[in-house]
């Protein structure tokens, strides 16, 4: 079974036969991949400021979003391993790991149009090129029609992922869903008390 053909049509055996038979090296290389193809979706903006050198701008993009993914791995499958726990799940730490990078495994596939858009806009930042030029205003018009695609890849990543929740701790995926909910209603009121924090200190600082 090849997981990165089978995500599509039989996600369950997907993410049992990579619990099973795969390693957590291969869950990493799944993160590695959709970082490389988010990344270049990250800069497009800065590569507009020339001021900006390019050696700065492809470190950051990269090499930055390589550590976040990574953080975001270990923390991510912490919280959804304690949160499944908490709803009467059984599953594990290392199973968690295991699965996780599964719900980017089709983000991969925007990586042939992101690498498309860094590469046209890169040559246009340095010469003028009709064939950068045209690769990049084809993109661009087509840029709502992939929206949308990314939009639709977001939602059923998490599909995924709530089937490998479920599965991991041996319940329903709709608790699995629960789960990610559960996890981002946190990370909202945190964001939240932390904005309030911050706009209190703000206003202290003014009146000072």
């Amino acid at each position: 079974m090849n997981p990165f053909l089978s995500i599509w049509s039989r996600p369950t055996e997907t993410i049992h036969y990579v619990l099973n038979h795969k390693t957590l090296s291969y869950s990493y290389l799944i993160l590695i991949l959709a970082s490389l193809a988010i990344a270049p979706l990250t800069i497009t903006q800065m590569l507009f400021i020339e001021e900006i050198p390019l050696l700065v701008i492809l470190p950051i993009a990269f090499f930055g979003l390589f550590i976040l993914t990574t953080a975001g791995w270990f923390l991510n499958s912490a919280l959804y391993t304690w949160i499944g726990k908490w709803l009467g799940g059984t599953g594990t730490y290392k199973k968690m790991l295991a699965v996780v990078p599964l719900g980017s495994l089709t983000a991969i596939y925007i990586l042939p149009f992101s690498w498309a858009m860094m590469v046209a806009l890169i040559i246009l930042r340095y010469a003028e090129s009709d064939a950068a030029a045209t690769v990049f205003v084809v993109l661009f018009a087509l840029s709502p029609i992939l929206f949308l695609g990314l939009m639709g890849l977001s939602v059923y990543g998490t599909v995924i992922m709530s089937k490998a929740i479920g599965i991991v701790h041996n319940f329903s995926a709709w608790k699995g869903f629960g789960t990610i909910g559960i996890l981002m209603g946190i990370a909202f009121a945190l964001s939240f008390v932390g904005w309030i924090i911050l706009i209190a200190f703000f206003f202290m600082l003014a009146s000072i």
